[in-house]
């Protein structure tokens, strides 16, 4: 990223849950088109998790927004996290570059799946669009920029 250049004029939020105490149940967000950018992330702030509790999480992949065809892409989850294991107030990131899609087979929408198991997880998941392929890019998921 050019230094001179704003975070709002390269990364564009394309889907967000916001924070929350999420139950135990699957949380899929919107399927987006990734035909604008080169790379995606999936930024997920976990904050606490009930002493039973589990989350996954991973992007997947369709060919359109409905959902057609949806499926995951190898390599795109995380571990899961456990608050057993110490895993509560995290933060835990997914990248992802377009050429991992199924272009070939005509994949180029994504979605992020959030599996919440057992017990209450509190977390916000936002996925980014970077790299646009034009600049600058939408700002309207934006609530407020102060430059």
């Amino acid at each position: 990223m050019d230094f001179t250049k704003r975070f709002t004029e390269v990364v564009v939020v394309l889907d967000h849950d916001e924070p929350d105490i999420f139950t135990p149940a699957a949380v899929t967000g919107a399927y987006v088109s990734l035909a604008n950018y080169h790379r995606a992330v999936l930024f997920l702030h976990v904050g606490d998790m009930v002493a039973t509790a589990t989350l996954d999480a991973s992007i997947r992949q369709a060919q359109d927004a409905t959902g057609t065809g949806g499926k995951a892409i190898t390599g795109k989850a995380i571990t899961q996290l456990t608050q057993a294991g110490g895993d509560g107030n995290q933060i835990v990131v997914i990248e992802l570059r377009t050429e991992e899609l199924d272009i070939a087979n005509g994949f180029e929408h994504i979605s992020y799946l959030l599996t919440v198991g057992v017990a209450n997880v509190e977390m916000a998941a936002t996925l980014f669009g970077i790299v646009a392929r034009f600049k600058p890019v939408p700002t309207t998921q934006y609530d407020e920029i102060v430059d």
